[in-house]
């Protein structure tokens, strides 16, 4: 009985000592590796953007069987690398390896017990970019309205941040500007001239590349549009023969020469006004009509054919261009109609 409890003792002790064993001995394997570079906090406008061709790197580290194992089985590991500041443009970091054992371990414990053997590439291929800040100077270039009193800006400048490597691009003795003339006339479309107005203008950063920013975003413009005069034509408006109030319960009827009713007339006239209101009308925004006024005289002359002319009623500010052409018809009582 002894000696089977002794035999116990032995192989428990012999797979306790074997194990131990086992986890003390040092093994070197290579790992999969991804950097994901970051701006350090001393450098906190540079952007870092890996190259296009940015490799997945093999990292050969050393250290116990058990640590190793444990590395495995989180591979593959995707590091945060934080950088210094560094130029704008192409650049390749080299990957230090005491350096890179103090990133990782901030990572993973393990790392305390694993040596950084080699890493390869040994170099992080980078793009690199700042955050820069600039003035920009605002302007009404090429303003296609006519104004009583010129556009007054709010502010003639505004800060822009931009990418450096974007502001390399621009001619380096010429201010910043921004155009911002269509924005802001296309604010104007429906006001009216001869008024003060004033607009709030967005500002498009666009022009100064991706992720641009201005401040403020937008600018006020306060300016007196000139009204700009135009004639045009303007089709099927309607004409009302209109008998006076004397005479509603007579029951008069227009006709045409062959004796059609004259129902639905209507006339293509030619109006001249400022531009907002001609437009207003042409596209149905207001209203124009005109009436044959018929008085007593016009009466008394049943079954007379006769040129009649309208007298229109336009909106506000537009008149006619040219007389309208007189429209004929005779007057008949409808019992005397044929």
């Amino acid at each position: 009985m002894e000696q089977v409890k002794l035999l116990s003792m032995t192989a428990l002790l012999t797979l306790v000592i074997w194990a131990g064993a086992d986890s003390l001995v040092n093994e070197t394997v290579s790992v999969h590796v991804r950097f994901e570079p970051t701006p350090s906090a001393a450098a906190p406008r540079m952007i870092v953007e890996p190259s296009p061709d940015a490799a997945v790197y093999e990292l050969k580290i050393a250290g116990r069987r058990s640590a190793i194992q444990t590395i495995r089985e989180k591979a593959p590991l995707t590091v945060r690398f934080p950088l210094p500041d560094l130029p704008t443009g192409s650049n390749r970091f080299l990957l230090d390896r005491d350096t890179l054992k103090a990133q990782l371990i901030q990572q993973w414990s393990e790392f305390k017990q694993i040596t950084i053997v080699d890493v390869e590439p040994d170099t992080l291929a980078l793009s690199v970019d700042h955050w820069v800040d600039r003035d920009v100077r605002l302007v009404l270039a090429h303003p296609a309205r006519a104004y009583d009193v010129e556009p007054q800006l709010q502010r003639s400048t505004v800060s822009v941040r931009m990418r450096e490597s974007v502001l390399q691009t621009l001619p380096p003795d010429e201010p910043l500007q921004l155009d911002i003339t269509a924005a802001f006339e296309r604010l104007l479309t429906d006001s009216p001239a001869g008024e003060s107005i004033t607009v709030t203008v967005p500002l498009d950063p666009a022009p100064f590349g991706p992720g641009a920013v201005l401040t403020p975003p937008s600018v006020q413009v306060t300016a007196t549009l000139r009204p700009q005069y135009r004639t045009a034509e303007i089709a099927t408006v309607p004409v009302l023969v209109a008998v006076s109030f004397a005479n509603l319960e007579k029951p008069y009827r227009a006709v045409t020469r062959d004796g059609t009713p004259l129902t639905l007339v209507t006339q293509t006239i030619k109006v001249k006004g400022p531009a907002e209101a001609v437009a207003r009308l042409k596209r149905g925004a207001s209203r124009a009509f005109g009436v044959i006024h018929l008085k007593q005289n016009d009466l008394d002359q049943l079954g007379v054919l006769r040129p009649f002319t309208a007298e229109y009623y336009l909106p506000d500010g537009l008149q006619l261009a040219e007389p309208p052409p007189p429209i004929e018809f005779q007057l008949v009582l409808v019992e005397h109609a044929p």
